[in-house]
């Protein structure tokens, strides 16, 4: 496993409204149909969580976009920092962001 700490974000927990919030990280490693997240205990995360991936995306005239490109479902719980998950939908790639929204 190649070392990903100096790419992972750091956890951001964002008011939007409706008044939800959202836990972010981001995938730091990909192998077959599952994937690790910098996110675990610490940040809430449970084993079934199912969590939104979206990433960044250029479109015409350099202009960038956030789209939704699969959902995960978290599997293992590997720490304070991290989690496995398998993917239930979409292509993943290191460093697309996901997301668990709050009630």
């Amino acid at each position: 496993m190649k070392n990903h700490i100096s790419i992972m974000t750091m956890l951001i927990i964002v008011g939007c409204s409706g008044g939800q919030s959202i836990i972010k990280g981001t995938v730091v490693m990909r192998t077959g149909t599952e994937a690790h997240i910098n996110l675990g205990s610490d940040d809430g995360i449970q084993i079934g969580d199912t969590l939104s991936v979206w990433r960044d995306e250029t479109g015409g005239r350099t202009k960038t976009r956030n789209v939704r490109v699969g959902e995960v479902r978290v599997i293992k719980i590997l720490g304070k920092n991290y989690s496995a998950v398998e993917i239930l939908k979409g292509n993943l790639n290191e460093q697309d962001v996901v997301e668990k929204r709050l009630p």
